[in-house]
């Protein structure tokens, strides 16, 4: 006897494996149509995709009498009431009818309103099954809303159309209940928070003048006077180490990249160039250099 009870989240998850699995297998479908006249994908692309949805659809609900995400949480269609296996005819509606109906109306009803003559009539008729065609999809979305919340209280059919074949998935063997570990949430809270408090905070902080004012007072004096270099070489830029572009002093003998110096400038307006301890005076003592100085 299959429990009645089905967790809410496995079959939001089943669902969510069998889109996944779509969408990976359509992927290596269209791969395998890669090297075929593009005439042929146009023409018949519609229904090359109506047979590879309908085929992964029908097939697991065929053998396995679920989708291949039900599957993996041990869950199987049965029959509401009774709990027995669902009948092959109520499988196959659900499989033509969730795939089906969306390709019948858009190739063959709207092909064969197109082809009618071109006449007020048929120019009529066409505007009303879209003024038809837009209230049934409105009215479709309305009962799929209130169907889903009802599976929300219930646990109970997930979609109009199980609802209406009496079908829902069953666990086909017991599952134990899951037990949560207070450790685990604590831990999983605390991170959250702590991540939550770091984004938060992290732009209020000033990272630059913080690690300018850590150079010049927490530097020891012989690890500094390493990177001084006075006017041995002034043709690269002291914080990109690159070809200056837009070439800017601050007062020394050393150039910078104008968007090197003014971001740091900006950022912390004390920057004291570690090649030879000149303090710059905020965006004030920044001054273009002569290319034919560098």
């Amino acid at each position: 006897m299959a429990s009645q009870f089905v967790r809410r989240v496995d079959q939001l998850d089943a669902i969510v494996l069998d889109e996944e699995l779509q969408t990976l297998l359509n992927i290596q479908y269209r791969k395998a149509f890669k090297y075929f006249p593009n005439s042929i994908l146009a023409r018949l692309g519609p229904e090359l995709d109506f047979i590879f949805k309908l085929l992964f659809k029908y097939m697991p609900l065929q053998i396995l009498r679920c989708t291949f995400g039900q599957n993996l949480f041990q869950l199987q269609y049965r029959e509401s009431h009774t709990s027995k296996p669902a009948s092959d005819n109520k499988l196959r509606l659900l499989a033509i009818a969730s795939v089906g109906l969306p390709w019948f109306w858009e190739r063959l009803v709207r092909k064969i309103i197109l082809s009618l003559p071109n006449n007020e009539f048929s120019n009529k008729f066409l505007d009303v099954s879209y003024v038809l065609e837009r209230k049934f999809h409105a009215c479709y979305q309305f009962v799929s809303l209130i169907n889903f919340c009802i599976f929300l209280q219930k646990s109970k059919y997930m979609s109009v159309m199980e609802r209406f074949l009496l079908v829902r998935p069953l666990y086909t063997e017991p599952q134990n209940i899951r037990s949560v570990q207070n450790d685990n949430v604590d831990r999983e809270l605390m991170w959250h928070g702590l991540s939550e408090f770091l984004g938060f905070t992290l732009p209020f902080i000033n990272l630059p003048k913080i690690k300018g004012f850590l150079k010049r007072n927490c530097m020891q004096r012989s690890y500094k006077s390493h990177f001084k270099k006075y006017f041995i070489q002034n043709s690269t830029c002291v914080i990109c180490s690159d070809i200056p572009n837009f070439p800017h002093t601050i007062g020394c003998a050393h150039v910078f990249c104008y968007y090197c110096i003014s971001s740091t400038l900006l950022a912390d307006p004390f920057y004291v160039c570690l090649d030879c301890d000149v303090n710059a005076n905020g965006m004030e003592s920044l001054k273009p250099l002569a290319s034919n100085k560098i």
